[in-house]
């Protein structure tokens, strides 16, 4: 059959009812990307991973407790799509980014907790010690950009991490784990639900001792110690079939050596949110969310280059309050969904210095308003179904109340200037369309717009590393990128699931550092850049006791225009590593013990846009395993082993010296559950 009589009869044919799509389980082939057939990211809405207009992968309830890895980043590196700037809870470096599609930097992939997003408002990173795994009930990675729903920083795409919901009176889960390099970790995770109502109250004590990362050694570096607390807290109450009410808080504290004798690191992160859900009638449904983060972060900084003494001390003071609103509409064969965003941000850094009466400071504000809409029209003929969903987002942004302040940044001149309120608008639309014929096979085509507004470090900061004088730029404007993609699902057998995607990102406006004058560099819209990605999964399920999976990332970031530097031209972004793999097989013995075995390939990158010998890091092959079971129906117990080739391949967690993994990683864990 020819591809445009194809679409002549879909859209001549009754309209696919979309409650069937959703509950579809049954029908479908037994493999899917987690057991989790409704997903509610891809589309800001409950519906099939299997229809989504993007990429969806889920790591279910039952894989993180299984997995080797300790804390939420560390578990999204299981997926080879995803690039990784630390590698091991014991390397306590201050980078901990997760980034999507060779899109560097946290602030453009971004982050939710149950939809509400926690990227700071002063750089854009996240805190991923707030959520332990024992209180997440799966997590949704959707490759891609994703502006065209979410806004500013979904340009690599969305990671949603879903807490858990209890279904029981009573759900309590008390672990301890202990493992190499002294670490100490502690969860108490418990909940309940009664006559519509519940709740799930929680918190977590890690703490490690650290290893010494630089190499060589020099006499000012020391272990990488680590304590991080976290307390969360959640309740819901439903007083009819149609309505539901929750609240959340959190609150984090991180408490780090950044690998030098002088230097530590303190980031302290509160969270509150409130979201309201609403069944206007079975065709229409409405949800208010409103939310509010507090940040603060403490950096203490030694003097070069002997950091025999405290030079100084930078705190950050940051403040994000936002709304979302949300309505949900079918007509016929359209669901139609359409809301308002919005945030605030603000930013109060200042510098206070030991050995001089220097004074150094910052400050800004930024209001991002949005409204945004999506359509999904659905066709269907005999076996052949037809999804097409396009949407746009407009986001008007205004930065105001900006200065930035230094009595004395070394050989440089001072600073003191005041900058006039700036606004811009951003339009990102997005269509995409899926085809699927019967129940096995999926096709995959979008494409879009996608953006990241500078963040108030950019437009607005002003400090020094040793000689170097950096400042921000109030000037700048949004980082924008059209992206599109190809992508393909085909199921075999009913037991095993391939999936891969083709995708193509053109980016421009990037933001770096350019030379203001000697000893000063400056942030400035500078960098165009091309990038190529392939994802592929597979899953097999072998009977009832074996699995096994797989994937395989390849990236091509590569700068194609540099204001700067015109000879950066064709060089790679720096950390993206061009091939990743991952293979792993799972055995279970139902209600006694399951094995998981997997290993990773990662290529070799560089560290800098230069892309000097010097920075660059090797390729490596690791191999993990976790075993894990339950005793006496409440005692969960897991051995897992990471590194297990005890390979000291390189990383660059250090600032700005060239650093080592530890090695082979052994830990344990005992829980309660009850």
């Amino acid at each position: 059959m020819q591809p445009w009589i194809l679409i002549a009869l879909l859209a001549a044919a009754e309209t696919v009812d979309a409650g069937a799509e959703v509950d579809a389980g049954a029908a479908t082939p037994a493999v899917a990307p987690s057991a989790y057939e409704v997903v509610v990211t891809a589309a800001r809405r409950r519906s099939s991973w299997r229809t989504a207009p993007a990429m969806v992968t889920v790591l279910g309830a039952e894989e993180l407790a299984r997995a080797p890895e300790v804390t939420v980043d560390e578990l999204l590196h299981r997926l080879p799509s995803v690039a990784y700037s630390r590698t091991y809870a014991a390397e306590c470096g201050p980078g901990r980014e997760i980034t999507l599609r060779g899109i560097p930097d946290q602030k453009r992939t971004l982050i939710l907790v149950d939809g509400v997003p926690i990227n700071d408002g002063v750089t854009g990173a996240v805190n991923w010690s707030m959520i332990p795994k024992e209180a997440i009930e799966r997590i949704e990675v959707v490759r891609g950009p994703m502006s065209a729903l979410y806004g500013s920083g979904a340009m690599g795409g969305v990671v949603n991490i879903i807490t858990r919901q209890p279904r029981a009176a009573n759900e309590t889960t008390l672990k301890g784990a202990y493992g190499t390099l002294d670490t100490r970790a502690a969860t108490l995770v418990q909940g309940g639900v009664l006559d519509g109502a519940g709740y799930l109250v929680g918190g977590q004590l890690t703490d490690t001792s650290g290893y010494v990362q630089a190499r060589p050694r020099a006499t000012y570096h020391v272990k990488n110690a680590r304590r991080d607390l976290s307390l969360l807290g959640s309740a819901f109450v439903a007083p009819d079939d149609h309505s539901r009410l929750a609240v959340s808080l959190g609150w984090v504290n991180e408490d780090y050596s950044r690998g030098i004798r002088t230097d530590d690191q303190n980031n302290a992160v509160g969270r509150a949110s409130a979201r309201y859900e609403r069944e206007l009638s079975p065709d229409a449904g409405l949800v208010a969310t409103v939310y509010a983060q507090r940040l603060t972060r403490e950096v203490d900084l030694g003097a070069r280059p002997s950091y025999e003494v405290h030079d100084h001390t930078e705190t950050d003071d940051g403040t994000k309050i936002g709304q979302l609103l949300q309505a949900d509409v079918q007509v016929g064969r359209n669901t139609i969904s359409a809301g308002i965003d919005s945030s605030f941000s603000s930013l109060r850094r200042r510098s206070r210095y030991a050995q001089s009466d220097r004074r150094a400071r910052a400050q800004g504000q930024q209001t991002i308003a949005s409204l945004f809409a999506q359509d999904e029209l659905r066709f269907a003929h005999e076996v052949h179904r037809l999804y097409l969903t396009p949407g746009v987002r407009v986001d008007l942004s205004r930065s105001s109340d900006g200065r930035s302040l230094d009595t004395g940044p070394g050989p440089n001149l001072p600073v003191d200037e005041e900058y006039p309120d700036r606004s811009w608008m951003a339009v990102n639309p997005k269509l995409a369309l899926v085809y699927r014929y019967a129940e096995s096979t999926t096709l995959r085509a979008s494409a879009g717009r996608s953006f990241a507004a500078p963040t108030l470090f950019e437009l607005y900061t002003v400090f020094t590393r040793g000689p170097l004088l950096l400042v921000g730029n109030p000037g700048l404007d949004p980082e924008r990128a059209w992206s599109a993609e190809l992508g393909w699902d085909q199921a075999l057998l009913g037991r095993a699931l391939l999936r891969g995607t083709a995708a193509y990102t053109r980016g421009w406006d990037f933001i770096g550092y350019r030379a203001r004058g000697a000893n000063q560099l400056e942030l400035a819209n500078i960098t165009g850049v091309e990038i190529l990605a392939l994802d592929s999964e597979l899953s097999i399920e072998l009977g009832a006791r074996w699995s096994l999976y797989g994937g395989y990332t390849f990236t091509r970031p590569t700068v194609v225009r540099n204001r700067g530097d015109a000879a950066l031209v064709g060089n790679r972004l720096p950390f993206e590593r061009p091939h990743r793999a991952r293979a792993g097989v799972v055995f279970r013995w139902p209600e006694w013990v399951t094995v998981d075995l997997s290993g990773r390939y990662e290529g070799a990158c560089f560290t800098d846009v230069e892309n000097t010998r010097a920075t660059r890091l090797r390729s490596y092959v690791t191999f993990d395993a976790a075993v894990s079971g339950e005793l006496l129906e409440h005692l969960r117990w897991l051995v897992a082993v990471r590194n297990g080739l005890d390979v000291r391949y390189d990383i660059y967690s250090v600032p700005t010296e060239r650093s080592v993994a530890p090695g082979l990683l052994v830990h344990g864990s005992l829980a309660l559950v009850f």
